[in-house]
């Protein structure tokens, strides 16, 4: 009946819309096979040596690893790793502080120096225009940034920098549309260009937070201001003092220098810190996969990821390459001049080290099919000008261009695929150069050159699981197990299937010895729902805090349905987990992921008081406006919730979970038409299957069936319909005798 329809989309109403805030997400770890290194199993492990946490007070400093090692601290002189951080003087400030001043949003940016003190003035906190003085200097090519104390130890990077390049454009502003409005998400003064959490543990050495919740300030500390030698080889004091006895840390073992790389060069979230080389990425860091918005669907870098997870999708890293072999570890440049990089292997003669590789000549325009046009100058600097398509990179190593001027390349190694630029909307190499052609063209173009159609790809699995389509269940299953496919692929494959729910078979993948596939399971079995608990229960003893974290997190929704038994081994996982986040009281994100614990224990005055924290260091934080809104539902106060929600709605207006949340609340007040209203402009503009069986749901109540039935068709046709979408059609078609319908949908349960 219509009154029982109306029932249930009340009591959908009083359910809580909580959104889970993932700290331990945005970088990427390393599979554990890497040339003739065996993978290791989760209890060998256990038993790999770790280096243990040392004091500030044991590092000696770059200084005096010279007096021994010369040659090496004259290289890394020359890095960027040594020019990362620095105290402001006339040798390390690039920009020119006695520049004409920007006028930008129709205000007076300007610039000077005086007595060895540089200055900016710009929009302060306030909107108003006040002077900072630069307190460090921040990176040095092509751009060069600048720190300034904002008080009780704060430093926040300030938005006009300088473009360091030869021939650069001098001074310009990274966001200027947020000049002057200060409550933007992207301003300055906000908590993404503070340099304490977001900057400062790759820009310097042996990096210690210490915020203070007490007072809101900062005591950050470092053993060096910039990545000096101990940064990658760990703390010298001792060894500087004995040699013979103590060593440092050295990078000959691949995973190691890897591991080493990945903790500054990968898109990742902290969960401890204190990492030193010797130590593994996952105990300290939590990577992100090849995840949407930040990744294309093929792998090709989209936002800024910091080349890791891109390398280890390339056949290169399967076959045991690290850093150091294209490289200088000391200069960071690269150990040959132009293509001589890649045809030190990729050659006539082959390479002794990889047998596998092709015994062919590249550098020619019968592979490349371009003039071999070469800068003119020392024969060592006679190498194919990248842009003119003779160069590897070119095809091989596209690049993105980030923050304005720093152009960056992809390291996956790709073959360039304009087949899955036409079916997926990716990029490719050929039409990035040939504006003037399409994808069509350059598809036809490799076709007749290379005479054999593309093999089958990930993208044309990922992409369509990335928007939720049924028909990507089994091929994503399929890749999951795929063997050849690299593991941050797999588990990539593994964390979507967690949208299928019990189709997704995740469980198989909790015992893999690679800790990506570990991961990507236990991100998947979280969205899939509580189910497999006692399969997820022995990762909280993982040897990888990474992984304990993720089963932490996975296992928190059910804690009060878990035996004691259960419940007691997810206390002791917790204590680890709220010490992380205790460090990281200065965010959001992690008072939000306090508050979800505080809630899963029922402990809710402590949880209304972590989320309302949260909103004050971050206004703009939706998770923590959405689920402090469902925590006065739950407590009484519901009315206090709407004002909430529509802040959340005003900031994600696509993301169903705050959509589907405000409209339950004006169901609750008993405004179904705004319910609707919402619901339905939602729908045309992004069909979701959560939204949208509430949409469904409510026209129901709203006495139009046709429309709710619909809207079932919709998704049904937009192929992102569940069994739940098709239940609710066949309830819809059998009430209002319809037929066809009813037929149809019956016909789609459980296929």
């Amino acid at each position: 009946s219509k009154d029982a329809f109306f029932a249930r989309f009340r009591e959908a109403a009083k359910t809580a819309v909580v959104i889970g805030c993932l700290t331990l997400l945005a970088g990427c770890s390393k599979p554990p096979s890497v040339n003739d290194v065996a993978p290791v199993s989760r209890q060998q492990a256990a038993a790999i040596p770790i280096v243990n946490p040392s004091r500030a007070d044991e590092y000696a400093g770059s200084e005096t690893c010279a007096t021994c090692h010369q040659q090496a601290y004259e290289h890394w002189q020359q890095s960027h790793h040594a020019m990362a951080m620095a105290v402001p003087d006339q040798t390390t400030v690039l920009g020119d502080f006695n520049a004409q001043p920007l006028e930008i949003a129709g205000r007076r940016l300007e610039f000077s120096q005086d007595k060895g003190e540089f200055t900016l003035t710009l929009d302060s906190a306030d909107g108003s225009l006040a002077e900072f003085r630069v307190a460090y200097t921040f990176g040095v090519s092509p751009l060069q940034q600048y720190l300034t104390d904002v008080g009780a130890g704060r430093l926040q990077a300030l938005p006009v920098v300088w473009d360091s390049r030869d021939q650069g454009q001098g001074w310009y502003h990274l966001e200027p549309e947020t000049a002057g409005k200060p409550d933007d998400v992207l301003h300055w003064t906000g908590t993404g260009q503070n340099w304490n959490h977001m900057c400062a543990a790759c820009h310097s050495t042996q990096v210690r937070k210490q915020f203070d919740p007490h007072t809101g300030g900062f005591d950050t500390t470092f053993a060096e201001v910039s990545v000096g030698c101990e940064a990658c080889h760990g703390p010298g004091l001792a060894h500087s003092q004995q040699p013979q006895i103590n060593n440092v840390i050295t990078l000959n073992d691949p995973q190691r220098r890897m591991a080493v790389c990945a903790s500054c060069h990968s898109r990742r979230a902290q969960i401890a810190e204190g990492f030193m080389p010797g130590q593994p990425y996952l105990d300290y860091f939590s990577p992100a996969l090849l995840d949407d918005g930040l990744y294309f669907a093929d792998g090709q870098i989209l936002d800024e990821v910091f080349v890791h997870g891109s390398f280890l999708q390339s056949k290169m890293h399967g076959a045991g390459v690290t850093c150091g072999d294209c490289h200088n570890p000391h200069t960071g440049q690269l150990q040959r001049s132009g293509n001589e990089v890649c045809t030190a292997c990729h050659s006539p003669g082959g390479s002794q080290r990889f047998a596998g590789l092709q015994v062919k000549v590249y550098d020619s325009p019968a592979h490349h099919f371009h003039p071999s046009s070469v800068r003119s100058g020392p024969a060592s600097d006679s190498a194919p000008v990248a842009g003119t398509g003779a160069a590897c990179v070119d095809c091989h190593m596209t690049s993105r261009t980030y923050m304005g001027v720093d152009d960056r390349r992809d390291h996956s190694f790709r073959i360039p695929r304009p087949d899955l630029s036409i079916q997926h909307s990716v990029p490719n190499a050929c039409t990035s150069c040939h504006e003037d052609r399409d994808n069509a063209w350059a598809a036809q173009q490799l076709l007749q050159r290379f005479g054999h159609t593309p093999k089958a790809h990930f993208a044309q699995v990922i992409a369509p699981a990335r928007a939720g389509k049924r028909s990507a269940r089994e091929p994503l299953k399929n890749l999951a197990q795929d063997s050849d496919q690299p593991a941050v692929v797999r588990g990539t494959a593994l964390s979507l299937l967690g949208q299928y729910g019990r189709f997704a078979n995740l469980a198989d993948s909790l015992d893999s010895a690679d800790p990506l596939i570990r991961l990507g399971a236990l991100r998947g079995i979280s969205a899939a729902g509580p189910e497999d608990w006692p399969l997820v229960l022995p990762l909280l003893r993982d040897p990888l805090r990474g992984i304990r974290f993720a089963a932490v997190t996975t296992l928190l929704p059910t804690y009060q349905q878990l035996p004691a038994a259960a419940r007691a081994k997810l206390d002791v996982a917790l204590e680890e987990y709220l010490a992380h986040l205790d460090v990281d009281q200065d965010r959001a994100e992690a008072l939000t992921n306090r508050s979800l614990v505080h809630q899963a224990r029922g402990a809710l005055q402590a949880a209304e008081q972590d989320l309302a924290l949260a909103l004050k260091r971050n206004p703009s934080w939706v998770p923590a406006l959405v689920n402090l809104a469902d925590l006065y539902r739950a407590t009484g106060r519901d009315v206090q919730a709407g004002e909430l929600l529509q802040q959340a709605l005003t900031l994600s207006p696509q993301t169903s979970q705050v959509r589907v949340a405000s409209a339950l609340w004006f169901v609750r007040q008993g405004n179904l038409a705004e319910a609707l209203t919402l619901l339905t402009a939602g729908h045309e503009a992004h069909p979701d299957p959560t939204s949208g069986y509430v949409l469904a749901v409510a026209l129901s109540s709203a006495d139009q069936p046709d429309k709710a039935m619909d809207v079932i068709d919709d998704l049904i046709g937009a192929d992102i319909y569940s069994d739940r979408i098709v239940q609710l059609g066949v309830s819809l078609a059998r009430r209002h005798a319809a037929i066809e319908r009813l037929q149809r949908y019956q016909a789609l349960l459980g296929s």
